[in-house]
């Protein structure tokens, strides 16, 4: 059968992907400090922000004034 969708081609690295996942989760601490430095990392976010930068960056469109 076709696997139109590849979801099939990478199963083997997705389920060691997983065990890897549910041995790190193990370990309660480590999993918390990963957890918070992912989200010092992160940076900052708005869509707000997203929305206005493409708007100045790529658009180069200002807003209309009433």
């Amino acid at each position: 059968k076709n696997d139109e969708y590849f979801v099939l081609k990478d199963f083997q690295s997705y389920c060691q992907a997983q065990q890897e996942i549910a041995k790190r989760y193990g370990d309660h601490r480590k999993w918390c400090h990963s957890s918070v430095v992912n989200i010092a990392q992160s940076g900052y976010f708005s869509s707000d922000r997203t929305i206005q930068q493409y708007a100045d960056d790529i658009w180069r469109i200002k807003p209309v004034k009433h």
